[in-house]
């Protein structure tokens, strides 16, 4: 596809956990390898990482668990503070921001969907998915016909005043992602949005996210599902201990990755 401008950019990310990880990137010259972090007792979740996200792209971050995937789309967001390197969101430096404009931009520009659903049970679906727009002060008409036309498009009809726990997994995730897309965002990040559901669920909450990528929405998303990779995403990154090993589109990633890592990785998965 045609590059369009970048949503989001990255920038050597780093995001390092021992003792005073800012001072020994400053020491190393920003320039560590893995073994030198082990021997000085780090650990590297996000290591010197740099990508693009393209507005319009369905971008996909696979790799074993633990290889750093959440951290890094976290840094992304800041929701975990970067060790080091530079963050850009619609061209302007993220780790810039005050803690009002972060708030401002994700109120009304980041839809974030992790895997544990995150509903609130004391609300319905209606509710759950308004919350983003009552938080934004929009009147409860507005909001709650917004959440009803955000039902339809995520396949819960007649289901909106359920409770989470009345829910299937697949509904409640499809309820999560309904409520990241109430406030219309510039950008939706999911951290394995199928990772906690039986394997029967996985497809309907794929499908919701099918339908975005045909609607051009550009997405960010962590995940195992290797078949929904292959034929949704434009680009696709593997990561092992912070390090982005393998990236590019998905028919040759999976078809001839270069690191021996990323190929265990595939062959495993497929067997």
């Amino acid at each position: 596809m045609p590059k369009n401008s970048k949503a989001i950019s990255c920038k050597n990310v780093w995001k390092l956990y021992g003792s005073n990880p800012s001072k020994y990137l400053a020491s190393k010259n920003f320039n560590p390898t893995i073994k030198d972090l082990k021997e000085s007792q780090y650990i590297p979740a996000v290591f010197n990482a740099s990508i693009d996200v393209y507005e319009g792209e369905i971008l996909v971050i696979m790799g074993l668990s633990g290889s750093g995937k959440s951290s890094l789309v976290r840094c992304m967001t800041r929701l975990i503070e970067p060790t080091s390197g530079e963050i850009y969101f619609e061209g302007s430096d993220l780790l810039k921001a005050t803690d009002k404009e972060l708030i401002e931009i994700r109120r009304h520009k980041m839809g974030m969907v992790f895997q544990n659903f995150a509903l609130m049970p004391h609300r319905n679906v209606l509710d759950n998915i308004a919350f983003p727009l009552e938080v934004q002060g929009i009147s409860r008409e507005k909001r709650e016909k917004r959440a009803l036309e955000i039902i339809d498009l995520v396949g819960l009809q007649g289901r909106s005043k359920y409770y989470p726990r009345e829910l299937s997994g697949g509904q409640q995730q499809r309820a999560a992602i309904a409520r990241a897309l109430a406030i219309s965002p510039e950008i939706l990040l999911f951290d394995e949005p199928t990772s906690s559901l039986d394997p029967e669920l996985v497809d309907e909450v794929l499908s919701v996210i099918r339908n975005l990528a045909e609607q051009g929405k550009t997405m960010l998303v962590v995940t195992h599902e290797m078949e929904f990779a292959r034929k949704v995403s434009n680009n696709v990154i593997f990561l092992h201990d912070g390090l982005v090993e393998e990236e590019g589109h998905p028919d040759t990633v999976f078809t001839n990755p270069q690191s021996e890592r990323c190929r265990n990785f595939l062959f495993n998965r497929r067997e």
